[in-house]
C-alpha cells in the first residue's frame, strides 16, 4: 500500500468516527490599536501587516515619540455613519460614508514602550531537520516567499505575492503542528499558475466558496501526507487535521466524506510530488 493510500484511509476511517473539535495549533497577538486597545477588526486585520500595536502619527506625536526615518505607514480603513436631517433638525436618513486613517506598527516608531506580553520564549519548540529541508529546497527552488512572524495570528499563502507567511515556531503548541502548518501552506502554493494551476478562475475562490473548501481539503491532506513523509506526525497533529477536513467537509454540504476526500487525496498527492519532485 501507498503511503498517500494508507494516509487517506486513515483519515477516512477518523471521519467515520464522528465529530472531531478543531482547535488552532498556535497563540498569536492580534493587530490592536496602541491607544484603545481595541482589535481592528474586517478588511483592516487583511490591511494591516503585523500583528501587535499601531498607531496613528497624531497618537505617536501626543506620546512623545516619533516615527523612524523612512517608515512606511498602513491604511485602516472603517465607516463613518452621516446623518441627514430634515428643517426641523430631524433625522431622515443616515448613510455610510467609507473614510481611512494611516497608521504606523509600534516597531516603526521610537520612544514608546509596548503594553503587550513578550511572545520569546514561551515555548522550547525546537527545528526539526528533516522538515525543514523539505521547506527550505521547496521554497528555495520555486522562489518562494517565506516570512515568520513573532506575534502573528494568521498562516496564509498569498497568491497574489506567492508568498508564505507563518506564525513563528515559538508560538505552536509543539513543533509538528509548525510543520504542519507549514505543509498546508505549501500545498496551497501549489496552486499557482507556474506550478499546478489549481486557481484558474480566482473568483471562485473566495472564501466559504465550493471551490476554496475544496482547495483547504487538498491543502490538509496534503499536509498529512508530508508529515508522515518525514516521519513527525503525532497523534494530536493527526487529529486536528482531521479536524480541519471534517470542517470543510462540512462546509460543502456533502454527506459523502469518504468521497470528498478521495477526490481531494488525488489532487493532494500530485501536490506532495511536486513539492518532493516526485
Amino acid at each position: 500500500m501507498s503511503v498517500y493510500k494508507y494516509v487517506t484511509e486513515r483519515i477516512i476511517a477518523e471521519l467515520e468516527k464522528g465529530v472531531i473539535p478543531w482547535k488552532k495549533p498556535w497563540k498569536g497577538q492580534k493587530a490592536i490599536n496602541y491607544v484603545s486597545r481595541k482589535e481592528y477588526q474586517g478588511i483592516n486585520t487583511l490591511l494591516l501587516p503585523f500583528p501587535g500595536e499601531y498607531l496613528t502619527f497624531n497618537q505617536i506625536r501626543k506620546l512623545g515619540g516619533k516615527v523612524k526615518k523612512g517608515e512606511k505607514s498602513s491604511m485602516i480603513v472603517f465607516y463613518k455613519f452621516i446623518e441627514k436631517k430634515d428643517k426641523d433638525g430631524e433625522v431622515t436618513e443616515t448613510f455610510p460614508l467609507l473614510r481611512y486613517f494611516n497608521v504606523f506598527h509600534l516597531s516603526q516608531t521610537e520612544d514608546i514602550d509596548t503594553k503587550l506580553a513578550d511572545f520569546e520564549a514561551k515555548s522550547s519548540n525546537e527545528v526539526i531537520t528533516d522538515a525543514e529541508k523539505v521547506i527550505n529546497d521547496y521554497v528555495g527552488r520555486e522562489k518562494i516567499q517565506l516570512q515568520n512572524i513573532l506575534g502573528s495570528d494568521r498562516a496564509y499563502y498569498s497568491q497574489t505575492d506567492d508568498k508564505i507567511v507563518l506564525p513563528d515556531l515559538k508560538q505552536f503548541t509543539n513543533s509538528n503542528e509548525y510543520y504542519s502548518t507549514a505543509f498546508h501552506e505549501m500545498a496551497h502554493s501549489t496552486g499557482h499558475k507556474s506550478r499546478l494551476d489549481r486557481f484558474k478562475d480566482t473568483e471562485s475562490y473566495k472564501f466559504g466558496s465550493e471551490s476554496y473548501s475544496k482547495e483547504e481539503l487538498i491543502a490538509e491532506v496534503g499536509s498529512t501526507m508530508l508529515c508522515n513523509h518525514v516521519g513527525i506526525e503525532i497523534p494530536e497533529t493527526f487529529e486536528n487535521s482531521v479536524a480541519y477536513i471534517q470542517s470543510w467537509a462540512k462546509v460543502l454540504k456533502d454527506k459523502d466524506n469518504v468521497r470528498l476526500v478521495t477526490t481531494a487525496a488525488s489532487a493532494a498527492q500530485r501536490a506532495v510530488n511536486f513539492i518532493l519532485e516526485k
